[in-house]
């Protein structure tokens, strides 16, 4: 078969039939916590995509992608910072060497492409743009003439590009307003096409492909040789598979396309492209080359189709015989579809649905087809793998491809195609970061970056960091945690954490390596830690540390900064304080006895009685105290003991 390619420019393809593809990447949008309404609303945007090409073609593709596991983790040590970078490096490196040991030198990830016919349909006629339609007639004639005799290089007029160039930035600017897309470029394609000739183990950020292009003064020339150099390999046709034989590989394919559509596929709840990236263990890809049928042409074929119908159902009535069931239903079917048709002035789809299973044998290729197989037999889709066919569905997944045969179509509208979820997937955590472990249902690494908090980093769902660890006793919320804090400090994070049960006092034994950036802490009622909290003696600047006394007694007290009356004497008495050598807020309660102000004395009082109350003396200190808790280091633990949970009926 012809390879459909004919030329490539940016994320332009152009065939050998004269028609022009701009192809994109639609970047994935986390489609798992979304509610029903908001589903909706992105169900509603991709009909409107779908919708507003009135003629044309679409290829969609949904390709399963490698990613280098080494190449995130090298990316992770970048985000390092802090006194611990050794230590970190080291564990990353064990950490890659662990994931690869268990998951191999690659992940799987799926992306997602869709590419749309562009047509010159809008430029005004007249005589001069009827020449220029002439003369790239004919200069596409000689070309291909050209081509035949010499064969080795493909020309592509300049002023031919610069039309569809500006088609396409049309194009883009349309799809941009609902979705976040990137035009593909040369190495994208590259990727795509060694990929579904059976290359696997490489990178898809880090694949490039050479395709020199030489640039004249009216057109541009490219070597035939590098257009199909992502091809080579050899390929042996069986009745129901491939053989793909590369250098170092052997890949056996199949290609799946529908048979038929047994019942409704419910939205939200049968997004195929959406929950097929969880249930299936190994990867597989997707096509669905989209023919649109103008509303016109549509009806016109659905009113064919029920005068069919019609006839067969007089015939049965004719000749004495009950009308099948079959028949029925298909005529209601049809009386439907028409007064859709005619009131929603819609298209309708022509769609070839293909799908491409891979394996490294004969036997494993079967039991992943029956598994595929299953999958759509429960969402009421049945597959069938023609015989024969194989290569002919093959080209079906090159870009700017033609469908193979028509033998297999199915009909359906823009709401059916809007329903399968093309693009949605579930998204954890960041692109690098700390590894944290991997989703359940994706199978898929999930890397975290605590630093990114209260960035104002465009796209971003929210900019606080908040976490919640839930699950049963004994489920692993407390070494999740654990681990978490650990992996912060090594990338550069300083953490202070309460530790009222005392569970990590053993840290600076059990984790050798950052135990000089450990610092604990232990409250206790002993005489020996009184005054170990004073404000005075925790804040290192005058100003900080009357201001975090105010609020501790204001609190204390119940005094209001709206009492007119106590809070002047009170904040008279902390500020004289807070200008003295020595500073405590024991001298807080020695400066109020001192003013002659009536009110001084009971607010002493008041205050002097919890000098002695279980933990409140760890506040009040005469200031002689001189050590204090220094949260310099980056490990910072408070362990207090004896602590009690307030009654249930405590607020």
């Amino acid at each position: 078969m012809r390879y459909p390619i004919k030329y490539l420019e940016n994320n332009l393809v152009f065939n050998h039939d004269g028609e022009c593809f701009a192809y994109y990447e639609l970047l994935p949008y986390n489609y798992s916590f979304l509610s029903p309404d908001e589903k909706i609303q992105v169900h509603d945007h991709f009909r409107q995509l779908i919708a507003q090409n009135q003629d044309g073609k679409i290829h969609a593709l949904q390709i399963s992608t490698a990613s280098s596991i080494r190449s995130v983790q090298e990316r992770s040590k970048e985000l390092v910072t802090g006194r611990l970078k050794e230590v970190a490096y080291e564990r990353i490196d064990d950490q890659t060497e662990a994931l690869v040991s268990m998951i191999g030198e690659h992940q799987v990830d799926y992306r997602f492409f869709i590419g749309f016919k562009l047509l010159l349909n809008e430029e005004e006629f007249s005589m001069k743009s009827m020449g220029k339609s002439v003369t790239t007639s004919l200069s596409s004639f000689i070309r291909d003439v050209n081509h035949h005799l010499m064969g080795d290089f493909v020309s592509m007029p300049h002023e031919e590009i610069r039309r569809f160039s500006k088609m396409e930035s049309l194009l883009q600017n349309k799809i941009s307003r609902r979705f976040k897309v990137r035009p593909l470029d040369k190495n994208d394609f590259g990727y795509l096409i060694e990929h579904l000739h059976g290359q696997t183990g490489i990178a898809y950020d880090e694949y490039d492909y050479a395709l020199p292009l030489k640039k004249l003064k009216r057109e541009t020339l490219i070597k035939r040789y590098d257009l199909i150099k992502p091809t080579r390999c050899l390929i042996e046709e069986n009745q129901r598979y491939l053989k793909i034989d590369q250098e170092e590989q052997t890949t056996y394919v199949a290609y799946f396309t529908i048979n038929s559509i047994v019942g409704d596929l419910e939205f939200p709840s049968d997004e195929i492209f959406y929950y097929q990236q969880q249930q299936f263990d190994f990867p597989i890809d997707t096509s669905m080359n989209v023919e649109i049928v103008t509303n016109k042409k549509a009806l016109s074929t659905v009113r064919n189709k029920k005068k069919e119908l019609k006839d067969l159902d007089n015939h049965a009535w004719e000749s004495d015989n009950e009308t099948g069931s079959n028949v029925i239903d298909a005529l209601e079917q049809v009386n439907e579809l028409e007064d859709v048709l005619d009131q929603s002035k819609e298209s309708m789809y022509k769609l070839s649905y293909v799908i491409r299973v891979s394996a490294s044998n004969v036997d494993e290729l079967k039991q992943r087809c029956n598994e595929v197989k299953d999958f759509y037999d429960d969402l009421n889709v049945k597959l069938v793998r023609p015989f024969g066919d194989m290569i002919g569905l093959h080209s079906e997944f090159i870009p700017a491809s033609k469908r193979y045969m028509n033998d297999y179509i199915q009909y359906v509208t823009s709401d059916f195609l809007a329903g399968l979820g093309f693009g949605a997937t579930q998204m954890l955590g960041e692109t690098e970061g700390i590894y944290f472990g991997y989703n359940l249902d994706t199978g898929r690494n999930v890397y975290l970056n605590p630093s990114l908090a209260s960035q104002g980093v465009k796209g971003s769902v929210t900019n606080a960091l908040a976490s919640a660890f839930l699950g049963s006793l004994g489920g692993g919320k407390s070494f999740s945690n654990n681990l978490l804090v650990y992996y912060a400090v090594l990338f550069g994070g300083q953490a202070l954490i309460v530790d009222p049960k005392a569970e990590r006092g053993n840290w600076k034994e059990t984790l050798p390596e950052i135990a000089h950036e450990i610092n604990i802490v232990n409250l206790t009622s002993e005489e020996s830690n009184k005054g170990l909290l004073d404000p005075y003696v925790i804040m290192k600047k005058k100003k900080d540390s009357e201001s975090l006394a105010i609020d501790i007694l204001t609190f204390l007290t119940g005094i209001s900064s709206r009492d007119g009356d106590k809070f002047p004497v009170l904040r008279r008495a902390i500020r004289a304080v807070g200008q003295q050598e020595e500073r405590g807020l024991l001298l807080v309660i020695h400066e109020l006895r001192s003013d002659p102000n009536p009110l001084a004395g009971p607010i002493a009082d008041h205050i002097e009685s919890f000098t002695d109350y279980d933990f409140a003396h760890l506040l009040f200190s005469d200031g002689t105290v001189k050590s204090s808790i220094s949260l310099e280091k980056q490990l910072n633990m408070i362990q207090v003991a004896d602590l009690v949970l307030p009654d249930a009926e405590t607020f």
